[in-house]
Formats: structure tokens, C-alpha cells, sequence
């Protein structure tokens, strides 16, 4: 029997559905290397509603990891501390609503191969695949996992390039937690991070950082696909700087212990 009610109500689900999950940025990724630390939006502001996310506090005061609302920072010490409402962030992406996927990512598999995952899973459940944002968390046991955090800037005008120069590594044979964040088009003009970027939190909140490197051991992994990707910079118009790619690379330095209490 055709119910044209029944029907209105099957595409409002729909719509609900499709048009309910997006991506929310504050401050561009260009502006951030080029050494604009400042704040840019409130933690409450921009995380409170949020399914996850990351960031980085204002005047690069700890790496920002997001989960489920409840936001920390991850400071020179490794050791994640929860923030308030109204604290600043530097930078700062966010995941709200949405369809939730999950996908299977094996055992073994490193950081450079979860991106391949990721996108293979893309590729077969979406027509754009490759210019759609997805968020990611994945929780669960992973091994040889490599953390970061770095200190704020030295001295006036000192770019986030030169200061992750001097990042600090922090090395667990083997971890549980969460890892969130995001997967961006690989084509970039500075707006925001391209590939993938991942920053994780320890079930037992004792570490955390930008994630450098780890092995999936028994891990569970959800998506969530957003098509439209704002990004709200509070700069002038012409102020962002989208100069060269985003380098998240570029120190191969030593490792500290994790129980090192600096």
C-alpha cells in the first residue's frame, strides 16, 4: 500500500542522515606553521557537542585529543591533562554527527598501511572518494607506538615547523587507548592537514600526543564521511598563509622514556 506519509517520513530520515555529519575547523593549517598561535576558538565552543577531535592549545601549550566531549592536552611531560571549557586552542578540528561506519582494519597493520585501509574502504562506499573528509576513531590494543608532544615557541615569531624540530618522542612496546582524527584529500593549498592525522589518548589517561607511528594489534575502527569541510579563520582577508605543504615529519631525533618525569 503507498502511504505518501510513511514515505515523507522514510526521506526525512534520509536527509537527516546524509546532511547531519560534518566537519568543523577553527583556523587554517597555514596559518598555524607560520607561527599564529593565538586563539583561535574555545574548547567548550568547539569540541562541547563533538564526537571527536584534535588540536593544539593556544601559545602551543599541549596537543589537543578529543573524545565523546571530554577534551585533554598532552604537554611537554606525556601525561594528558583534562582542560576546561574555556580554554583556548590554537587549532582545532572536530567531528559532529552523522552515520557511523565500522571497518576492519587487521592485525599488523602500521600507520602508513591505515591510511591504504582507510581508503580502499572509501573507494568501494563512496563516488568521491577521493575529495570527501572522514573521521576517524579506532580503539583498542596497538603495539611499537610512537607519541609526540612539543614545548611552546622559544622566542617570538618561531614557526610550529621549527619548534616540532625539537618535538619530544615518547615509545610504548605496547599500548591500549583511542586513537581519533581525521583523513584529509591529499591535494592541500595550507587550508588543512592532507593524509592522514591522528592524535591519541591511553585507557588509563597516563599518555597521549600526536601519533607518530604504532602497529594495529585488536582494534576496533569507525568512520564518519563529511563531504563539505568548513574552516573558520579569524584572520583578515589575505592573512592565511598557504605557502609550502603541512610537515609533520621533519625530526628524526631521540625517543624519551615515558616514565621520564620532565
Amino acid at each position: 500500500m503507498h502511504d505518501p506519509a510513511l514515505k515523507r517520513a522514510r526521506n526525512a530520515l534520509h536527509e537527516r542522515f546524509r546532511s547531519d555529519g560534518f566537519v568543523e575547523q577553527a583556523r587554517s593549517a597555514g596559518r598555524l606553521f607560520a607561527g599564529d598561535f593565538s586563539q583561535a576558538a574555545t574548547v567548550g565552543h568547539h569540541f562541547g557537542d563533538s564526537l571527536l577531535g584534535l588540536g593544539v592549545m593556544h601559545d602551543i601549550l599541549g596537543e589537543v585529543v578529543s573524545l565523546h566531549g571530554e577534551t585533554w592536552r598532552v604537554p611537554m611531560t606525556g601525561v594528558p591533562a583534562q582542560v576546561d571549557a574555556e580554554d583556548g586552542v590554537a587549532f582545532a578540528i572536530a567531528a559532529h554527527g552523522g552515520r557511523r561506519h565500522r571497518m576492519r582494519v587487521p592485525s599488523g597493520t602500521k600507520l602508513e598501511s591505515t591510511q591504504h585501509v582507510i581508503d580502499d574502504y572509501l573507494a568501494r562506499h563512496h563516488r568521491d572518494a577521493h575529495q570527501v573528509v572522514c573521521a576517524i576513531e579506532m580503539h583498542g590494543r596497538f603495539t611499537d607506538v610512537v607519541l609526540r608532544t612539543v614545548a611552546p615557541p622559544q622566542h617570538h615569531g618561531e614557526t610550529l615547523g621549527e619548534i616540532i624540530d625539537d618535538e619530544i618522542r615518547f615509545a610504548f612496546p605496547t599500548w591500549t587507548g583511542t586513537m581519533v582524527g581525521f583523513r584529509f584529500p591529499d591535494t592541500s593549498e595550507g587550508e588543512t592537514i592532507p593524509g592522514l592525522h591522528l592524535h591519541g589518548i591511553a585507557d588509563d589517561r597516563q599518555s597521549g600526543g600526536h601519533l607518530r607511528s604504532m602497529v594495529v594489534d585488536n582494534v576496533t575502527t569507525y568512520l564518519w564521511i563529511d563531504e563539505l569541510h568548513p574552516v573558520h579563520d579569524d584572520g583578515p582577508d589575505g592573512d592565511i598563509d598557504h605557502a609550502g605543504p603541512v610537515d609533520f615529519d621533519r625530526y628524526e631525533g631521540p625517543i624519551d622514556d615515558p616514565s621520564d618525569p620532565r
